[in-house]
């Protein structure tokens, strides 16, 4: 081992084991909304159309309206549940708020007096989401999961008692906005079952990633079994592959889903349509699809090749308002593999790691990424062939499980805190008129990756060529926002711009203050720069000119969240 890689595990955090369960929390993703108007609001709470804060941020302006609920002191009760549930709503803080949320055990969870929850918690001003999944119990209640921005904060975390009062949000301190929020009773009612046998054919082979094939290769076996199991195999040679058919009987008529889990190739068709397409996973990665059914009973077929993966087999069951019913055998699916979470946290220097990143809605990986980590907690990835700054985040740093674990095949780093994407092209572009499109990505011709100057904190500031001009690009936290320094030297063909938001929706909160799509992050920079807000494909852009003065310019604006 060298010398890099021995300094990187003594920098690591304790190693965290995680294991999933072999029937998942729940399943179908979206969540009824709750009618603010039917709540019984106390004096202290109004409902209204839209929200924002103050210059300070130290208290809410709000518009007329019923999408959103505002209030503080007094709590308002959102529901008083009887079985488990789920819960999700956004909120919005005025600066230095305490937001309390109570459990139905009578647990109050500070967000600003829990660290976890208040180094996750974004700047006043902005949207954040909530999560909790929450189970009754006789004698005593869980927390199954508490997720703040789309983070875990605590997980399986036993309550006092079974107590089911009300689940209420207040503001201790300061002033809270809520909306969207989203509720639905999780009960174990079975939804569907076996109806007969189901018979299965296993075919000589490993790794076949198409069915069909599989249907042409020697047949090693036939029978029947009374429930899904990939343990038919048993006594057949180490490569093989396995056709399942059998006869489903939906108890009623209505949206079903179902969650296939496999280590291997694996795949789901009902009544001979693709539900869940064939697809090569590790156990714990569920792949979903969701079909309507009438009530009776419906052909459901399974394919399964086995790989170099550890074997397993599960496919799961539910509807609107159910936990996942599970229709393999419990030894089928084995719980995967503890793995160590591997990480790095930056505690006394910054941390440079070069990686894959791959984005939401991108099918290639980004292969030249820098990712920085300060010991602040506000950290950020580059793409250094466009020199595009993809995220940042705040919290934790960086999951490289997929680089260091075993063979680190995907080579992905994952962000571990709450994520803000900016848009994926480069800041920088010089314009010919007012209405040039920004591009989605520029060639080695226009723009040239020349490399890193770090300083003694160990933040870098890249250097790379643009249009005829040499860019220097240095990021560095401040507060709760990363202030990003964009310096031009020479003569580039045209006037430079620098595009510091686009996104479907960007307003103006003050000068050089604009919240970015729906509030989820804001751009500040200098009230007196010439900004530009535009109209481009479809979607909002703020530009900013480099004013170029004797061969140099420099614009800068921060990114807060």
């Amino acid at each position: 081992m060298n010398k890099q890689i021995t300094s990187f595990f003594n920098q690591t955090l304790p190693l965290l084991f995680c294991w999933l369960l072999a029937v998942p929390l729940y399943a179908q993703q979206e969540l009824p909304v709750l009618p603010l108007a039917q709540l019984n609001r106390p004096s202290g709470w109004q409902l209204v159309g839209a929200v924002s804060t103050t210059a300070d941020g130290s208290s809410l302006k709000t518009q007329s309206g019923s999408t959103i609920l505002t209030g503080s002191t007094e709590p308002l009760t959102l529901l008083t549940p009887t079985d488990d549930f789920r819960l999700r709503f956004d909120m919005l803080l005025s600066a230095n708020a305490d937001f309390v949320l109570t459990l139905p055990t009578g647990q109050a969870i500070s967000f600003a007096g829990t660290q976890e929850l208040a180094r996750l918690t974004k700047a006043p001003g902005l949207w954040q989401t909530v999560d909790v999944w929450y189970k009754t119990g006789k004698g005593h209640a869980l927390l199954e999961k508490l997720a703040l921005n789309g983070v875990t904060v605590r997980e399986s975390q036993t309550l006092n008692n079974a107590k089911s009062g009300p689940v209420t949000v207040m503001a201790k301190t300061g002033s809270v906005a809520i909306r969207n929020i989203g509720y639905r009773v999780m009960s174990p009612r079975t939804v569907a079952k076996w109806s007969s046998p189901v018979s299965y054919t296993i075919v000589e082979g490993g790794y076949v990633t198409s069915r069909a094939d599989a249907q042409t290769k020697k047949v090693l076996k036939q029978d029947t079994t009374a429930l899904l199991t990939y343990e038919v195999s048993y006594g057949q040679p180490r490569q093989y592959s396995i056709l399942f058919s059998g006869k489903l009987t939906a108890l009623q008529t209505g949206d079903y889903q179902f969650e296939l889990n496999q280590g291997g190739v694996g795949g789901v068709w009902i009544d001979g349509k693709e539900i869940i397409p064939t697809d090569h996973r590790e156990l714990g990665q569920s792949s979903f699809g969701t079909t309507n059914l009438t009530a009776g009973p419906h052909t459901v077929e399974v394919y399964f090749s086995r790989s170099w993966f550890r074997p397993g087999l599960g496919l799961f069951v539910s509807q609107a308002g159910t936990r996942s019913q599970p229709l393999h055998s419990l030894s089928s699916l084995p719980e995967p593999d503890p793995v160590a979470v591997v990480s790095v946290q930056p505690t006394i220097k910054t941390e440079l790691i070069r990686s894959f990143v791959q984005m939401p809605g991108e099918k290639t990986k980004r292969t030249h990424s820098l990712s920085v980590g300060s010991p602040e907690g506000l950290h950020y990835t580059v793409d250094l062939n466009q020199m595009v700054l993809l995220q940042v985040w705040k919290g934790d740093f960086a999951n490289v499980t997929e680089m260091w674990y075993e063979r680190g095949e995907p080579q992905l780093l994952s962000p571990m805190g709450v994520t803000v994407r900016p848009p994926a092209q480069s800041p920088l572009m010089v314009l010919t008129n007012d209405n040039t499109a920004w591009t989605d990505s520029l060639g080695e011709n226009v723009l040239k990756y020349k490399g890193l100057i770090v300083d003694k904190q160990g933040m870098p500031t890249i250097e790379y060529t643009l249009a005829g001009a040499t860019v220097t690009d240095a990021i560095r936290p401040d507060g709760n926002a990363l202030v990003r320094t964009l310096t031009l030297k020479g003569s580039p063909d045209g006037t430079p711009y620098c595009r510091v938001a686009a996104g479907t929706t960007i307003d103006e909160v003050a000068k050089g203050l604009y919240a970015v799509n729906d509030r989820s992050y804001f751009v500040r920079f200098d009230p007196k720069a010439k900004v530009k807000l535009r109209q481009s494909n479809g979607k909002q852009e703020l530009l900013l000119p480099v004013d170029m003065k004797s061969g140099a310019g420099t614009v800068q604006y921060s990114i807060v969240f």
